[in-house]
């Protein structure tokens, strides 16, 4: 299943139609929720609430991800409609919504309101037929680069693009209502509630928990943790050398000073309201290149597999490993420093939840003496078991304990999707998850997915001043597929 950036994703053009959530009344008709706000929604409210302080504005702050479904079929209406309520009644996220709220002194705190199922419907938005897919891809990318923002509810939005004899459904939402294994088991809910709806017969989904009863009980037990937790220890020990904050990233030409952020660099921008005077607008900061491609088929990743038992690693050891290996090369650096998410779906109540269910675990590579690939895998795969800890509390947490400065440079994912309902259909081109763009230059972040059909990555880094990361990529690739066979 590929991982692409809006606007690389082949969509075929057609008949474009948004579908906008609406309820009755408004948030006025909503209920307040005492169920407690997640640290990662709440981090992520804070950044959003802080930037529109800054700038006066909503956008330049994409953070949504997506999927798009094929549908070898013509497009039924009532079907689609009713797939997709059905789809915001399974998942109480998408009937949500947090109020930010920042004191005098600086101290944040939040209000949730939800709403009952069946009280959401979709307001029908025909935009237009599109010819060509550039032209299609840029207007449902602003659709929902506007749609989604954090601080506004709907967070979320639906739209198809029909044809004679086939549609396509998309579906992209803030960060804070899902994750990466949300979008994937999407795929297979939306098209389950599709076919469902259209053959007149009940889904055949398993339950989902709700993510606000997940983060209501990861936030209580969090808040009574002190500094003396693993995962607060772990993270300590992490940014100890570095003077409490994330060490900068050497595959970066020029990297921005220690203790800043993505937001620092954003252009300034002209204030239109009365009274508030002009200021001369920067050039507009190009978004993100990317990078996606099939690393290794199936029976090469298998290869690489067995490649890393016989080394005695885990694949994702080997695979941290490899781009380890690839760092030394390229950058010529001592310690290959990363973050990789860990996903905290621990019970089988959230296996098919919608949400964000990540935490972050910091490692630290040694890498001075230029290891080969079989002992780099093999110093990853205990760098993995060693910081497994630092994921156990939300980052939020740890960084109010602690006090971490700034934000990781460098970024390594690993999911392995081939267990999902339809996994092989999504990989043959049947759906693809879809992110939006980003605008950061001082981070570099790496996906790599196990799916039936091998090793996929996915890469994005900054527009401007960098040599270093394609050569770092290109390199990596290499290694995976040099990788020797069993004799």
């Amino acid at each position: 299943m590929d991982f692409l950036q809006i606007l690389d994703a082949p969509i075929e053009p057609g008949g474009l139609v948004e579908w906008i959530p609406a309820v009755p009344g408004g948030l006025g008709s909503w209920r307040r929720d005492s169920r407690e706000t997640s640290h990662n929604h709440e981090q992520h409210l804070r950044s959003a609430f802080e930037y529109r302080a800054r700038t006066h504005r909503e956008g330049g702050r994409e953070s949504w991800l997506g999927v798009s479904i094929e549908f070898a079929e013509p497009l039924s209406i009532p079907s689609i409609r009713a797939a997709m309520i059905a789809y915001v009644n399974r998942h109480e996220v998408l009937r949500t919504h947090v109020v930010l709220k920042a004191d005098h002194d600086g101290r944040y705190r939040t209000e949730r309101y939800s709403t009952e199922r069946e009280t959401v419907h979709l307001k029908m938005s025909r935009i237009g037929w599109y010819t060509e897919t550039p032209l299609l891809l840029e207007q449902v990318a602003g659709s929902f680069d506007r749609a989604t923002a954090p601080l506004h509810w709907p967070a979320y939005r639906f739209a198809t693009v029909a044809r004679p004899h086939s549609f396509t459904l998309l579906f992209a939402a803030d960060h804070s209502l899902v994750d990466g294994y949300s979008l994937v088991t999407a795929q297979y809910e939306l098209t389950e509630l599709y076919r469902a709806s259209r053959d007149r017969r009940p889904p055949a989904l398993e339950p989902a928990g709700s993510y606000l009863d997940f983060s209501d009980a990861q936030r209580r037990a969090a808040d009574l943790e002190g500094p003396e937790h693993p995962a607060a220890q772990t993270w300590a020990r992490f940014i100890a050398p570095y003077g409490g904050t994330f060490p900068p990233n050497p595959l970066l030409d020029d990297p921005p000073p220690a203790g800043t952020s993505p937001d620092d660099h954003e252009p300034p921008v002209i204030d239109h309201r009365p009274g508030g005077g002009a200021v001369e607008a920067a050039p507009p900061q190009p978004f993100q290149p990317s990078r996606t491609c099939l690393l290794l088929d199936d029976a090469g990743a298998r290869r690489f597999e067995d490649f890393c038992e016989r080394s005695g690693a885990s694949t994702i050891g080997g695979l941290l490993g490899a781009l380890s290996v690839a760092f030394r090369a390229t950058t010529d650096a001592d310690e290959f420093v990363v973050v990789m998410p860990r996903h905290t779906r621990t019970d089988a109540a959230w296996a098919h939840s919608l949400g964000w269910f990540v935490g972050l675990a910091p490692m630290a590579i040694d890498i001075h003496d230029t290891p080969d690939l079989v002992e780099a895998a093999r110093r990853s795969t205990a760098a993995v078991t060693e910081s497994k800890y630092g994921g156990a509390l939300p980052f939020l947490r740890v960084a109010d304990l602690i006090g971490v400065g700034g934000s990781p440079h460098m970024v390594v994912s690993y999911m392995d999707t081939r267990g999902t309902p339809r996994a092989d259909v999504a990989d043959a081109g049947g759906a693809r998850v879809l992110r939006s763009h980003s605008y950061a230059d001082d981070e570099v972040y790496v996906w790599v997915n196990r799916t039936p059909g091998g090793l996929r990555m996915h890469a994005r880094y900054p527009a401007v001043g960098v040599d270093r990361v394609p050569r770092f990529l290109d390199l990596f690739a290499r290694l995976l597929a040099s990788t020797p066979a069993e004799r």
